[in-house]
């Protein structure tokens, strides 16, 4: 569970990489939005997997899988994502309109912690 929780800490960690704030089309919008959701897909599965009950070993097997699962379409989508937006990555003006609609986007994830959401609430104004 640590090494998954860290490979996708990772990938986000690289999607971040892209900061700033601007205006963004809306393809990237969307896109943004697609990237947004698995995020949250992801924190819920992972928020599943330290609630679960330790002993539960097929309840925790079922997790495991549901989160290797989010992290595989983290993944590709994350490759797709790069694959189109290959020329546009490096351009700062791109990189902060990515950024500032990804934080947007992550507001509306229930799952997302308070302290999450209050600095990506600030970051967007």
């Amino acid at each position: 569970m640590n090494r998954i929780f860290i490979y996708l800490t990772g990938l986000i960690v690289i999607i971040f990489i892209l900061t700033g704030c601007g205006e963004a089309s809306a393809e990237l919008k969307k896109d943004t939005k697609n990237i947004a959701d698995v995020m949250c897909k992801n924190i819920e599965a992972m928020n599943k997997l330290r609630a679960a009950n330790q002993n539960d070993s097929l309840q925790l097997a079922k997790l495991q899988m549901e989160a290797k699962q989010v992290q595989i379409e983290m993944t590709i989508l994350y490759q797709e994502f790069k694959d189109k937006y290959k020329k546009k990555i490096t351009d700062e003006k791109f990189k902060k309109s990515f950024a500032k609609e990804l934080r947007q986007a992550m507001i509306d994830c229930p799952y997302l912690s308070a302290k999450d959401r209050e600095q990506f609430e600030k970051e967007t104004e």
